[in-house]
């Protein structure tokens, strides 16, 4: 039963993208509004907004206080996407939602499907707090119906434009679209057109605005595979940590997410909050899976991205990487090559088992013409098995699988993880 009808889920993403909240509110009502039955910390942003969503509500958690996330795409399992204390939405669970909300949602998306159920889900579990990321945009989100504690926005980029703009700042604008009236606003730090957007927007809804970087920030002591160490510095407090999660770019995160967690809950315990930055997990994001010879994976999937992939891998590392990468048909794909020219020794690329996924022939249109670095393999694990030996062969190389989410996750099934309907994406 569960199969069949997360097929029917599946096969929801045929209505593509339907940006809007009249359908998700119309049916929310229906079903007794459960997303006004807990309260919320609302996350939109281009990058790291997976990362931040999981930090603060590793922070909540640590406090003593029922937490649900809801954060997407998944890596490996559909389930991934909501979880409540650490366990992630049961098939029986998951089987009787589906049920409950089919009665009135024949007109959803598969993402407002899964927004409905994750609401429902949350409700039923009694969370004090849901920390939800948004999957795309914000202002029209499936997401954006809630009234948060607070809202986050992280770096924002150019990602998504034939849905959200063509430039940063009607991307900003749209995910702008979170705050709302006289709640307050945690925004990592931001290109300065994307910055004029948000500012304008807190002012008109008169919401405190705190910007990283002008009112708090982060400052990096030390990095290496395993972490690093960093200050948190907000007025007149100072918290030396430790993140179980490593890249420069995660000092920014892990401030954007300490500052909204404070902010929201402010009779905090240091002890607690340093436990909880210790025990950060997220998979895909600079995962280390083998040491000898060094292999690492990252979900990076824009210029922004992998840019701020390569300058951690630079300090972390002297030896130049072979690269495995697949991406996107709709992603920037020339900005995302030119932040590994003059870095990567050799890239191969290859195309994830996923219906968006950018093909060889394009691949060799779009660049006008291979780089001598760049080598094709159609198989994903015939491309890993071909780096890994390279690597192998010398000890100056590692291996980096990078470009999609589902490219990793697709890698991480073949290497033996447990999988289910890993290719169930939101996106056509």
């Amino acid at each position: 039963m569960y199969r069949k009808l997360i097929d029917e889920l599946y096969s929801r993403r045929t209505k593509g993208i339907k940006l809007g909240l009249e359908r998700v509110l119309s049916v929310l009502e229906k079903l007794g509004n459960p997303q006004n039955s807990f309260s919320s910390i609302h996350v939109a942003g281009t990058n790291g907004k997976g990362s931040v969503s999981k930090i603060i509500y590793c922070l909540l958690k640590s406090h003593g206080l029922k937490v649900g996330l809801f954060t997407s795409p998944h890596l490996i399992r559909f389930s991934e996407r909501i979880v409540v204390d650490d366990r992630e939405i049961e098939e029986e669970k998951v089987v009787r939602l589906i049920e409950k909300i089919k009665p009135y949602g024949e007109e959803l998306t598969f993402f407002e499907y899964i927004t409905v159920m994750a609401f429902l889900y949350f409700k039923e579990k009694d969370v004090d707090y849901a920390v939800l990321e948004t999957g795309m945009g914000g202002r029209l989100d499936a997401t954006n119906v809630v009234r948060p504690a607070i809202s986050v926005i992280t770096r924002i980029g150019l990602d998504h434009q034939q849905y959200l703009g063509s430039n940063l700042s009607r991307i900003a604008a749209e995910k702008a679209g979170i705050i709302k009236d006289k709640v307050p606003v945690i925004c990592s730090f931001q290109e300065k057109e994307a910055e004029e957007v948000i500012k304008k927007k807190a002012e008109e809804k008169g919401s405190e605005l705190f910007i990283y970087g002008r009112d708090f920030r982060g400052e990096l002591n030390s990095i290496n595979f395993d972490g690093l160490l960093f200050d948190y510095i907000d007025s007149k407090l100072k918290l030396n940590l430790s993140l179980s999660l490593t890249g420069v770019h995660q000092v920014e995160n892990a401030s954007v997410a300490l500052k909204a967690f404070m902010t929201v809950f402010p009779n905090y315990y240091e002890f607690k909050i340093k436990e909880a930055l210790r025990n950060v997990k997220m998979p895909g994001r600079l995962e280390v899976i083998s040491k000898e010879p060094l292999v690492m994976l990252d979900i990076a999937h824009n210029p922004q991205a992998i840019k701020a992939v390569v300058d951690t891998l630079k300090i972390l590392t002297e030896k130049k990487p072979i690269v495995v990468f697949g991406i996107m048909e709709d992603k920037d794909l020339n900005g995302f090559l030119r932040q590994l020219d003059g870095y990567a020794e050799q890239i191969i690329f290859t195309t994830p088992h996923y219906e968006r996924a950018l093909k060889y022939e394009e691949l060799k249109r779009r660049i006008n013409g291979l780089s001598s670095k760049i080598n094709y393999e159609e198989n994903l694990m015939e491309a890993f098995i071909k780096a890994l030996t390279l690597c192998r062969e010398n000890t100056h190389r590692f291996l980096l699988c990078t470009g999609s989410a589902y490219l990793i996750g697709e890698l991480k099934e073949k290497l033996g993880e447990k999988s289910f309907h890993r290719t169930l994406g939101e996106l056509l």
